[in-house]
């Protein structure tokens, strides 16, 4: 059944118009949408993934955090000239910094992937170069670049060996950062052993780059490269590694150096690639921890919190200045006394005279006539003579009434 047949009402719809036809995901006939710009057809749903019509389809799944895709970049640094990578893109759609995380030479392994995945939920844009499926880039070239650094405890990149990995490296920092959605101006690295010590050798030639975070990487030889590093770089290893042990010292001598910031987390009784959950030293206490420092690093430096903006108001304002003097009170007024007089003023009482010490003289308070409550009359009785009370109130009981007093 082709495309044309499904639309029942208007073959020629245009991407996001609403026609009658079949739903490409419960094959029923009712009220379609056209939501790409391939002609899929799903049911009308409204905001809530609900529904409008009648039907037994189970509502649409949220979209997922990130999607992965497969894609081939232009490189001329290997025969070809394309390079395979894997790049980790979030759904929501906001500015995001892009990270290079840079595998070894085995490929794309579950360490590796595991840092990317781990990235894209905290809402990187992330590239992985797939450098085992690489034309030029083998086991073979792998074998000897393990055995020099097994030789001087160091991965040597003034040779030509280490030269397309690198070129391929910047070909992925200028590929992700022309994607849609990727703010341009934050880039980082992170490294995985021996692609730590090519992270760091990238980081060093590459002023693009602003933060580097690294697990149990290995030293580059010479390190000269690193006295133009000026990114911040987090370190993180193993009490028990025995690979990568030498590098760590070797890392803090050269940052005391060259004066670059390193900060390093040594954790105890694990070895090397604890990271990796195939691997038979994988501790996931420690490797949890590990994880949490390495996030927290790269958004430190590429997610910088938000500053909220001061009131106007009190932007002149220096926050650790002395509060100032406050403001004297309101005069008080006088009260206007009836029409025609003057002002009434406060009472003013005198000092105590030497007669009396420490009591001042009472002034006579003027004499305001209290009206009198009238009682309310029984009968009828000339005026200044009393009305005669009831015959039930007031006898031989030794009571008085009101009028009485």
């Amino acid at each position: 059944m082709t495309d044309e047949d499904l639309m029942l009402e208007t073959p020629s719809g245009e991407f996001g118009s609403g026609v009658v036809g079949v739903c490409d995901i419960c094959h029923q006939r009712q009220a379609v949408i056209i939501l790409s710009k391939e002609r899929f057809k799903l049911c009308v749903i409204d905001f809530l993934n609900k529904a409008w019509i009648k039907t037994e389809a189970k509502p649409a799944a949220p979209a997922p955090p990130f999607t992965s895709s497969r894609e081939y970049l232009p490189s001329r640094a290997v025969p070809g000239g394309r390079a395979p990578v894997v790049v980790l893109s979030p759904t929501k759609m906001v500015k995001r910094p892009s990270v290079l995380v840079v595998p070894e030479v085995f490929g794309l392994t579950t360490q590796v992937l595991e840092a990317g995945v781990r990235l894209a939920h905290e809402g990187f844009e992330v590239i992985l170069p797939d450098f085992a499926k690489t034309p030029g880039m083998n086991l073979m070239t792998y074998a000897k670049l393990r055995g020099y650094r097994m030789l001087f405890d160091s991965v040597p990149v003034s040779q030509s060996r280490r030269e397309p990995y690198l070129r391929v490296l910047d070909d992925c920092r200028l590929y992700v950062k022309s994607r849609p959605m990727v703010d341009p101006t934050h880039f980082g690295v992170l490294g995985i052993s021996y692609g730590g010590a090519l992270a760091l050798a990238y980081a060093a030639q590459t002023p693009e780059v602003e933060t580097v975070a690294l697990a149990y990487p290995f030293m580059i030889r010479p390190d000269g490269w690193l006295q133009s590093l000026r990114a911040p770089v987090l370190a993180v290893y193993g009490s028990d590694d025995n690979v990568a042990a030498p590098s760590l010292l070797l890392l803090r001598e050269a940052a005391r150096r060259y004066g670059f910031p390193f900060e390093s987390l040594v954790l105890p009784g694990v070895r090397h690639h604890f990271l990796n959950r195939d691997s038979k030293g994988y501790r996931l206490p420690e490797a949890e921890l590990a994880w949490t420092r390495l996030m927290a690093h790269m958004k430190a430096a590429l997610q910088p919190p938000k500053v909220i903006p001061t009131p106007p108001h009190l932007a002149s304002r220096d926050p650790l200045a002395p509060p100032g003097p406050s403001a004297p009170p309101a005069p008080k007024t006088l009260a206007p006394g009836p029409a025609g007089s003057a002002p009434t003023s406060p009472r003013i009482v005198p000092p105590a005279t030497a007669g009396s010490p420490g009591k001042a003289p009472t002034l006579p308070s003027p004499t305001v006539p209290v009206p009198r409550a009238e009682s309310p009359t029984v009968g009828t009785s000339p005026p200044g003579k009393r009305s005669p009370l009831p015959s039930s109130a007031g006898k031989g009981n030794g009571k008085t009434s009101a009028d009485d007093t």
